[in-house]
């Protein structure tokens, strides 16, 4: 099916939803199946796959594929210090490519930030955008390059299918092993004014081209290595636990969750391993790969609303999150949660074996996988009073996105596995 009549087809859909709010948790289900499967039907535009040790030196040719030659190179103050954005302006300097930087990127990134990008890429005449960071500089420059070719505000950005055109040129060089924004087709922005997240989805939001170069990563500090490898962890996990089963999203997640499991320890203990670096790089694609057609679910929801209320870093609030919900899923789905078991080498799964016990083997591994790599057991930061509150918004994300969860829960339900994670 072509994109302008999937498209056509796929608009109604977020009137259907506000229109149509089914009371039972089946029908509900039923519902978020339906309404993802629609979304998913959509043409997936993939980027252009460079990869191995010195793959930054693909730009120059990259951006002459892509017909561009004055690139606004998206990063933050950070990756300057630390001089991964003068290997880049240097290969640029060397072909006598002109470029402009902004380099004002924050964690979670607010619509003011894209606006500012924005206004430096028009002030330069820039015709592409180079991504060089994490996945708050990728959704970042995903917005910029959108909004250089609409006539709307950067805010209006937001949603479902905002998007009427490709936008500029996007290559995106992922700097963490995580969010793997470098494969999907949505952006996750700040609204200040509401102080929440916005989901952006939209097939035209993925990228030309990504660039997965080790060499990038050998920096990355022991706790952000372990934070964003648990990142893309949890969009694998999350994806082949949720509902469509799509064969595509199955292989990409469980190669990501065998390649986490494998390499995420060693990445973590020596960051100068380039094979294990590598590897992660990989996770982190295939995990968003998986995303891009699987969806997220609760342990995202409301690990988005941890980095609201109390600036948690996405990575550490998905980690912390993501046992419980699993734990809580042994007994929804526990076929695909001995699956994950198999693809995280704990053992093979049997044809016939009862799925609860490497159902449960399963969660135990993500508890000890984080306890390895520093990540604490409990939400320290959390207040019960910001329960009620933190479960009403997740709810509102993971029902009215729509998610295709593997099971429904009302907002009680997820207020008791929040407090479950409220320290001691």
């Amino acid at each position: 099916m072509g994109f302008d009549k999937s498209l056509k087809l796929a608009l109604p859909m977020r009137a259907v939803y506000h229109h149509f709010m089914a009371k039972t948790h089946a029908a509900k289900r039923l519902w978020f199946n339906l309404a993802a499967r629609g979304l998913t039907s959509l043409r997936q535009k993939l980027p252009t796959l460079l990869s191995g040790k010195g793959s930054l030196k693909l730009i120059p040719s990259e951006l002459e594929v892509q017909k561009a030659s004055n690139p606004l190179i998206v990063t933050d103050a950070t990756l300057i210090r630390a001089g991964l954005v003068f290997r880049l302006t240097a290969l640029l300097s060397e072909s006598s490519i002109p470029f402009a930087i902004f380099d004002g990127v924050l964690p979670d990134p607010s619509f003011e930030v894209c606006e500012h990008g924005l206004a430096v890429l028009k002030d330069n005449a820039c015709d592409s955008v180079i991504a060089l960071g994490g996945g708050s500089v990728i959704d970042v420059a995903k917005i910029i390059r959108m909004a250089a070719t609409h006539k709307k505000p950067v805010s209006a950005f937001r949603g479902l299918l905002p998007c009427r055109n490709s936008g500029l040129p996007l290559i995106c060089v992922p700097t963490t092993a995580g969010t793997g924004g470098e494969a999907t087709a949505m952006a996750v922005i700040t609204d200040q004014k509401q102080h929440r997240k916005i989901n952006i989805l939209d097939p035209r939001l993925a990228p030309d081209s990504a660039i997965l170069d080790p060499e990038l990563v050998v920096g990355l500090p022991p706790g952000m290595t372990a934070q964003t490898g648990m990142a893309a962890l949890a969009l694998a996990v999350e994806a082949y636990t949720n509902s469509l089963h799509y064969s595509d999203v199955e292989m990409q997640a469980l190669e990501a969750v065998r390649l986490v499991f494998a390499n995420l320890r060693r990445a973590y203990a020596r960051g100068d391993d380039l094979e294990a670096r590598e590897a992660m790089l990989r996770a982190s694609h295939l995990a968003g790969r998986a995303f891009s057609r699987g969806f997220v679910g609760y342990t995202h929801a409301v690990a988005h609303r941890f980095c609201e209320r109390y600036r948690v870093p996405h990575g550490l609030a998905n980690a912390i999150t993501l046992p419980y919900f699993m734990d809580l899923y042994r007994k929804a789905v526990p076929e695909r949660l001995a699956d994950l078991a198999a693809a995280a080498g704990l053992r093979s799964r049997g044809a016939d074996e009862d799925m609860e016990e490497p159902a449960a083997a399963f969660v135990e591994a993500l508890r000890r996988l984080n306890e390895d790599i520093g990540i604490p057991g409990k939400a320290g930061f959390l207040k019960r009073e910001d329960v009620p509150g933190i479960a009403a918004a997740a709810l509102k994300e993971a029902h009215g996105t729509p998610y295709p969860l593997p099971m429904i829960l009302d907002v009680s339900d997820l207020e008791a596995v929040i407090v479950s994670m409220c320290p001691d």
